[in-house]
């Protein structure tokens, strides 16, 4: 038999921790994308310190999670927040991850290219720009117990999708030696992919969350 007792006021909590974590993503990337665009190798220490605590969070809001799952027993629409939960904790640390990486090949760029085309540039801000869109979809979903907003949310993958085929087809025309070389041309392919599966994560996790609320899927794509 389920034991409602003290379930409503667990999740809240893990709500608002989920609400913390998701605002220390939007930092982490935010960090790793501005040193992007100045070539500045400084900031892979402060997101690297973003990761390992990413690393704690995850872990606590876990066993949180698991525990709700163990004193609660909790069913149906319940157990699939729950569930849900869980993969935006998963989500959110692969984010953070992700811009660990994104730092990690910035600090490669500026060691080793004084200027990025211009293309570039403006095409991963782009994505950049349309992601925190996303993550912002994304927090006030989980955080307040809304709806997607699917119409919106189909708008911000078309726009992320446009900008990575910008990306993507400057890539295949630009010669290495406009962009440093050969490793510098795979930092910069790391980045434009890194930001896409990003993106394609949140998208993916708020159709999770159509599902945990209603019962039925959605098509995002």
């Amino acid at each position: 038999m389920p034991i409602r007792t003290g379930l409503d006021s667990r999740i809240e909590e893990v709500r608002e921790e989920l609400r913390e974590y998701f605002i220390e993503a939007k930092l982490a990337y935010s960090e790793a994308i501005k040193a992007f665009t100045k070539l500045d190798s400084e900031v892979y220490s402060e997101v690297k310190k973003i990761r390992q605590h990413a690393r704690e969070v995850n872990w606590d809001l876990t066993n949180n999670l698991l525990l709700i799952l163990a004193l609660n027993q909790p069913l149906m629409k319940d157990l699939r927040i729950v569930a849900a939960y869980l993969r935006s904790v998963d989500t959110i640390e692969r984010l953070i991850r992700h811009a660990r990486d994104i730092a990690r090949s910035d600090r490669a760029l500026d060691e080793n290219v004084a200027e990025l085309p211009e293309v570039i540039i403006q095409s991963v801000v782009g994505m950049h720009n349309q992601l925190n869109k996303l993550l912002d979809i994304t927090s006030k979903c989980f955080t307040d117990v809304e709806e997607v907003p699917a119409d919106e949310l189909r708008d911000v993958w078309r726009s992320i999708r446009s900008e990575h085929k910008v990306a993507i087809d400057a890539l295949s025309t630009l010669k290495s030696n406009e962009m440093g070389g050969k490793s510098a041309r795979l930092d910069v392919v790391n980045i434009v992919s890194r930001v896409e599966r990003s993106a394609y994560n949140l998208v993916r996790l708020c159709s999770l969350w159509h599902h945990a609320l209603n019962n039925e899927n959605i098509i995002l794509d």
